[in-house]
């Protein structure tokens, strides 16, 4: 892979612990990040709640700024990984069968629907993700101070009928964020009973949304562990942090011995510097 094929994560030895043993990324949603801004529409009030996102940098070069805001100096670790590392689930008709109580066949299923969150997963939890179908999660975060971008319209009405642009969400920062050069991973998730008929699901849907249009409607979860691919998380590069202590060194590498040992280990750029 060439290097622009690559994004890096900075974060402490906690969250690595927890990457490592669940072999996943956690999204978490838009009125948890750091950026208060990010949650905010111009029509629309707890909208962000339905948005997660997973950030990353395209920025090969170590950020002392990053470093200090997501890892710290002193314990922390630079995680690099393919982009799109997630395991594909193939959604076959025997998981659907088991969680429906419904005989699924090969046929209705189309071979096997391919998913980066199994199908039987958002039946059983009661929720429902397009981005996790059609895998369009990844997005090169725009840096303005356009107010029509960082305060988006979300909302389009005619008539009787509404439209929620939900897209539009967390694809946009206020250029001060912009040292940190971020791309991002988005799941659009909303609440949803899937099992059930076809045209009740579509009545409910439409319940939902215009819950969710008031400002009334609860996120079905805070946050969301997406499985990585095993091909991704065996060719993890980790990069320790600068002022990394003896202690939290053996950590570190405890924690790759047991959970990841063909992980690559590397000192820091900056050791020695700072």
């Amino acid at each position: 892979m060439d290097e622009t094929d690559y994004l890096y994560h900075y974060t402490n030895i906690e969250t690595l612990a927890l990457i490592l043993k669940n072999r996943t990324i956690r999204f978490n949603s838009l009125d948890k990040v750091d950026d208060l801004q990010e949650q905010q529409t111009a029509d629309v009030k707890n909208i962000g709640q339905f948005c997660y996102v997973s950030s990353w940098t395209d920025d090969s070069t170590e950020s002392i700024p990053m470093w200090n805001m997501y890892a710290s100096l002193n314990l922390g670790v630079r995680i690099k990984l393919c982009k799109n590392p997630f395991k594909i689930h193939n959604n076959t008709a025997e998981e659907l069968s088991k969680v429906l109580n419904v005989k699924v066949n090969d046929e209705s299923n189309g071979n096997g629907m391919k998913s980066i969150i199994p199908l039987a997963e958002m039946f059983e939890k009661g929720f429902y993700s397009i981005q996790a179908l059609n895998g369009d999660l990844l997005h090169k975060v725009e840096y303005t101070d356009d107010p029509s971008k960082l305060y988006p319209r979300l909302l389009i009405e005619d008539g009787n009928q509404f439209t929620l642009l939900l897209g539009n969400l967390g694809k946009h920062k206020n250029l001060h964020w912009e040292f940190q050069k971020e791309w991002r991973y988005i799941l659009n998730i909303l609440p949803l009973n899937m099992n059930q008929p076809v045209q009740t699901m579509a009545q409910n849907f439409q319940l939902v949304a215009n819950k969710i249009k008031l400002g009334k409607e609860k996120q079905p979860f805070p946050y969301y562990d997406i499985h990585i691919s095993d091909e991704a998380f065996e060719k993890m590069e980790i990069v320790l942090s600068p002022r990394l202590s003896a202690g939290n060194r053996v950590i570190v590498q405890a924690l790759i011995e047991k959970y990841n040992p063909t992980a690559i280990v590397k000192e820091s750029s900056l050791s020695g510097l700072i």
